[in-house]
């Protein structure tokens, strides 16, 4: 019996309900975007791909520099990192018969990030990975190179990327 009495109740407040909502769908911003319509959109930006719940970022590498040295005492390599291209590798290998040092300097800065040796017909690859997990900073960049006073003998190549798997 008591059944009976709640159920009125119950119907009542469905109905009221039910006109409450009707307003609301009826007079609603038709320019509004809801979290499922943006969670179904497929969108593109910066070359990240959002598809649904799922991103997608390609992984990409750049040659920044790459150069052959044969004529001058303290050639220098000039290169841009991009922002997202933080991680460099360098690949250098003397053909000359005196040792070869190179200082890798962000010149916004003047921060010297690293000052490395390659011996007498030596190669050498730094990867920024090792030293500097989370990448360089972007912006413009040179590589002094020198052979204690001789002409540099030699070749150098580097590859910026935006994960250190890309540079690998």
């Amino acid at each position: 019996m008591k059944k009976k009495y709640l159920v009125a109740p119950a119907l009542a407040l469905g109905l009221i309900g039910g006109f409450i909502a009707v307003p609301n769908a009826i007079f609603a911003d038709s320019n509004a975007v809801t979290d499922s319509a943006t969670s179904t959109a497929v969108t593109q930006d910066a070359g990240k791909i959002t598809a649904g719940d799922h991103v997608i970022t390609p992984q990409r590498a750049r040659d920044v520099f790459n150069d052959t040295f044969e004529t001058e005492k303290n050639p220098i390599s000039r290169f841009v990192l991009d922002p997202g291209y933080g991680h460099l590798k360098i690949m250098v290998k003397n053909t000359g018969e005196s040792t070869m040092t190179f200082s890798l300097v962000h010149t916004d800065s003047n921060k010297q990030y690293i000052v490395k040796t390659v011996g007498a017909h030596s190669s050498l690859t730094w990867d920024s990975t090792n030293s500097f997990s989370q990448g360089l900073r972007s912006g413009n960049y040179e590589i002094q190179w020198r052979a204690g006073g001789d002409i540099v003998h030699g070749s150098a190549s580097g590859v910026s990327g935006q994960y250190p798997s890309d540079i690998d």
